[in-house]
């Protein structure tokens, strides 16, 4: 039996629902670099940050009593992504969640590449790695805002960018993930 699921961070969707939502999406794919024009939603003015950037990790998965095959995209979302305040330090630390996203898929297919098919428990330990990859993801991009303090500490963002380039440089062989 084949199965097809599509996962956003920690939400399962069915397919065709998901790709609904995702038409306008921007695919991170070949270091896509964002504009203040991406940032479509209208701001949450009560917000104590000057901009959101939506991402997620998408990922279709198939098998059947052999093997497991999978697709990945990393996408930021311009209907949920939206700024109060339009400076290019502001961008960049913007830019720095979008590739902190790329950085994690990489990690995902990494993981998931390496992943020893187990026919009877594949559902389960494909949705445990996922989960357990974008939980890092979450911890890691709130870490990045604590110690940038959400753009505010200079030589923080200029660390953490320099952190986060390093990062996607070393894990380059596997930006090569199968897309959706």
């Amino acid at each position: 039996m084949v199965w097809a699921i599509l996962m956003n961070l920690f939400l399962i969707l069915p397919a065709k629902e998901s790709e609904a939502k995702d038409a306008d999406s921007i695919n991170w794919r070949n270091r896509r670099t964002l504009t203040w024009s991406d940032f479509k939603a209208a701001p949450v003015q009560t917000a104590p940050n000057a901009a959101l950037t939506s991402t997620s990790i998408l990922i279709n998965y198939r098998y059947n009593d052999e093997s497991l095959q999978f697709n990945l995209i990393c996408v930021f979302y311009p209907h949920k992504s939206w700024t109060k305040v339009k400076t290019n330090h502001i961008l960049a630390h913007e830019q720095g969640h979008f590739d902190i996203s790329q950085l994690f898929t990489r990690k995902l297919y990494k993981e998931l590449k390496a992943y020893k098919f187990k026919p009877e428990t594949v559902d389960r330990d494909v949705q445990e790695i996922y989960q357990r990859i974008t939980q890092e993801q979450a911890d890691y991009q709130n870490l990045y805002d604590k110690e940038t303090n959400f753009s505010r500490n200079a030589a923080g963002q200029e660390s953490w960018s320099q952190r986060i380039e390093k990062e996607l440089k070393e894990t380059a062989a596997y930006a090569d993930y199968p897309e959706q």
